[in-house]
């Protein structure tokens, strides 16, 4: 970032570009167990790399088409054989094993299968999370300048910074809803739900209600370190209003790898550089996947 940017700190790459590369190359690591090389400032456009970063989102926009266009799952493949070749080669000890490595032990099939839905669900859906989040804070200084100082203090554990991505996600999520499917008939409230209905929880919507989160339009990051007498208390709010991973079994599986990957980078980013916003406010585009559309006007001053 600090090579890339002019003499008034404005990014001369794109920046939700950037962000997609290095999500893809953050989740190679994870599930691959090796470097994809997403930073190689001269991958062609027509890359493996950039296709991978560009069929995943296009997946999300064009859902109804996922089963015939465009060819994300042979991209996949095209990865995960890369990654077994280099194996091969390679002596790691159980800690340095990614998660393709670990399952190829186990079962080939199923490897291959979580591989592949890490590659697919973990580009867009985090680079998304991280923008929003910087946005959010380039938009609320003082949000931004009480984060550093939880950051600059050298704390192992960081509550400030956790509030932080969870407020943004209150308020920009990237997922919509959950939907489940009736595994039987119920009688809530007056309504009849037959058994077999999906059912759409819609996060997106109750997460912004008065009723659950006072001043929702509000970036209260507070509100989720508030002690049980204070009003901004998000614990007063109904416990499925907010809930961006899911709930249960069928929560997403890649939870605890995203959160890790978003407080690694928004620490570093923060740690080094004032965050500035300039021009029209961040839209966020509502489809299968909720995603922002530059341009991103975002300005990076050194510390």
């Amino acid at each position: 970032m600090k090579s890339t940017r002019d003499e008034n700190g404005i990014l001369k790459s794109d920046f939700g570009d950037e962000t997609k590369l290095w999500a893809l190359e953050s989740i190679g690591v994870i599930a691959l167990g090796g470097r994809l090389n997403c930073f190689d400032p001269n991958l062609p456009a027509d890359s493996p790399v950039k296709k991978l970063i560009q069929y995943s989102h296009d997946c999300f926009v064009v859902a109804d088409k996922l089963d015939f266009s465009p060819s994300l799952w042979s991209l996949n493949k095209y990865f995960i054989q890369e990654a077994i070749k280099k194996l091969k080669n390679e002596t790691k000890s159980d800690n340095e094993k990614g998660v393709l490595e670990k399952l190829l032990e186990i079962d080939e099939h199923f490897a291959h299968v979580m591989a592949s839905d890490m590659l697919f669900a973990g580009v867009d859906t985090t680079s998304n999370s991280v923008i929003t989040l910087f946005y959010l804070l380039a938009k609320n200084p003082e949000k931004q300048t009480k984060l550093r100082e939880e950051i600059l203090s050298g704390v192992e554990k960081r509550p400030y910074l956790k509030a932080c991505i969870k407020e943004s996600m209150r308020m920009m999520p990237v997922a919509a809803g959950n939907m489940r499917e009736t595994s039987k008939e119920y009688n809530i409230l007056g309504y009849h739900i037959p058994k077999n209905k999906s059912l759409l929880f819609a996060h997106e919507y109750t997460s912004m209600m008065e009723c659950h989160y006072p001043r929702p339009n509000e970036y209260i990051s507070e509100r989720w370190l508030a002690d049980k007498e204070d009003p901004l208390y998000y614990g007063n709010a109904h416990p499925f209003a907010f809930n961006p991973f899911g709930f249960g079994t069928r929560s997403c599986i890649g939870r605890r790898i995203a959160e890790l990957e978003i407080e690694s980078l928004v620490s570093r980013v923060v740690k080094d550089f004032h965050i500035h916003w300039f021009g029209e406010p961040l839209k966020m585009h509502h489809s299968t996947l909720n995603h922002v559309k530059g341009p991103f006007n975002f300005i990076f001053k050194d510390v």
